[in-house]
């Protein structure tokens, strides 16, 4: 009788029980602790200098001058995006109470596949915030949605601001060489709408990127003519910068709920990677969730070193959702040879710590498609696809020499996402990637031999 009372003593609680019981979190406003929260709506910590020029060039509109366009140059995370969205939602209400109309949307190019796509996003985003009537997208040629958005802007606006995030990723139809990017298009004609009589009102236009170099060069002779942003460079943060970014978040937390070092721990984290702001706050909002799942009162270093896996991996989910497959095989053969190559002590003596040698990974590639049964392209698709990864800052590409006069060799690095979360991440996608990694030896084997005759 007493074993069958233990018994039932030790039953777990219902799930009813188990929703009903006592909620516990370290969270007290989390709202507090995304990335686009805007925490002091008058500052924005670390980037006071971006913060002045944005406004600056901005600001004549609400005196009826046309402001220069832009571009807001850097890395991913450095705040470019939550400037621009920033100034342009409070130069809005300054503008109402002047009788100047303004409005602003915002389109990112990685999401979009066609100019055609971006500028419906474009026009719908200007009849959404302006509660007009929203036009089909599909049956419609792209010069009337061009017409349309005019149209809106003439009657509705004085200014409208349009941002365009990650504009170099909107290249449209990359197979096609003798066309230039989606995104000189548009340029092109969204910044002459004005000069042309295409309407009386004007845009502006702000443009982020993370590849300058990658934009203008990618611009045609008569878009180069008539965009001429004013350019605004975004460094990554430093360590200091992302702890007081962070401590501006504390009050995401309840008080005693973080201990002492674990906002200067992530911050110390997202700096050794690309400094990213984005990062850090997804690190510490992580953190907070597993001391959550713990059933713990207080968020742990602990917990920051394990979320620091996941979030990693969720990165790379944003990406390898966006990118082919075939783009897909070969980042996950560049990471393999990183992940399996590390213990391969030749490679010191001049490859990048973190690297892959761009020849071992289309080797790697080969192996691994025909391991698979998938298609297997060119090396210079390959290599045209590795080259627009390290554009999606995914990777970076790096030339090298080998000294000797041994010639020049380009490898890719893993610095923002290790090559660990991209192979796990991967594999966990698609079972081909899975099945490449069963027979572990036979890997570390293909690539340490590639790698010593490299």
């Amino acid at each position: 009788m007493v074993e069958e009372l233990g018994e039932q003593s030790e039953r777990p609680l219902s799930i009813t029980d188990q929703l009903t019981s006592e909620y516990n979190t370290v969270f007290n406003n989390k709202d507090l602790i995304e990335p686009d929260t805007i925490v002091d709506e008058d500052r924005i910590v670390g980037r006071d200098e971006q913060l002045n020029r944005v406004i600056n060039i901005i600001k004549p509109a609400l005196h009826g001058d046309q402001p220069e366009d832009m571009l807001l140059r850097g890395p991913s995370g450095t705040g470019k995006t939550l400037i621009a969205g920033t100034v342009a939602t409070k130069a809005i209400k300054i503008g109402a109470s002047r009788d100047v109309q303004m409005e602003f949307v915002e389109v990112n190019g990685k999401h979009k596949k066609s100019e055609h796509e971006a500028i419906h996003q474009i026009t719908h985003a200007f009849e959404r915030e302006l509660d007009l009537e929203y036009t089909s997208k599909t049956g419609v040629s792209t010069s009337s949605r061009y017409d349309r958005l005019f149209d809106i802007v003439d009657e509705y606006l004085d200014f409208g601001i349009v941002i365009l995030d990650e504009l170099d990723l909107l290249v449209g139809d990359s197979r096609n060489k003798d066309e230039p990017p989606a995104f000189s298009d548009i340029l092109y004609k969204l910044s002459r709408a004005k000069r042309i009589g295409k309407m009386d009102s004007s845009f502006t236009l702000i443009v982020t990127t993370n590849s300058p170099n990658s934009l203008m060069s990618g611009l045609n002779s008569r878009t180069d003519s008539t965009f001429n942003p004013t350019e605004v460079s975004f460094a990554d943060y430093n360590a200091n910068e992302l702890r007081e970014i962070l401590s501006h978040r504390r009050d995401a937390f309840y008080e005693d709920a973080l201990d002492d070092d674990v906002i200067p721990y992530v911050a110390a984290v997202a700096a050794q990677g690309e400094g990213d702001a984005r990062f850090a706050i997804d690190l510490l909002r992580e953190a907070g969730n597993i001391a959550n799942r713990r059933e713990m009162q207080t968020v742990h270093k602990s917990h920051v070193e394990e979320a620091k896996n996941q979030v990693e991996k969720n990165y790379v989910v944003d990406v390898i959702e966006n990118v082919s497959f075939q783009k897909q095989v070969s980042l996950f053969a560049a990471a393999v040879v990183n992940l399996y190559g590390q213990t391969e002590l030749g490679r010191s003596d001049y490859l990048t710590e973190m690297s892959a040698p761009a020849t071992v990974a289309h080797t790697l590639y080969n192996w691994i498609t025909d391991h698979e049964n998938i298609e297997q392209r060119s090396k210079h698709s390959f290599l045209r696809w590795m080259r627009e990864l390290d554009t999606y800052e995914v990777i970076e590409l790096n030339r090298k020499g080998r000294g000797n006069e041994m010639g020049v060799f380009a490898e890719y690095i893993f610095h923002n996402l290790s090559a660990e979360a991209m192979v796990e991440t991967l594999a966990d996608k698609d079972k081909r990637f899975a099945n490449v990694l069963e027979d572990e030896e036979l890997l570390k084997s293909v690539v340490q031999t590639n790698l010593k005759n490299f």
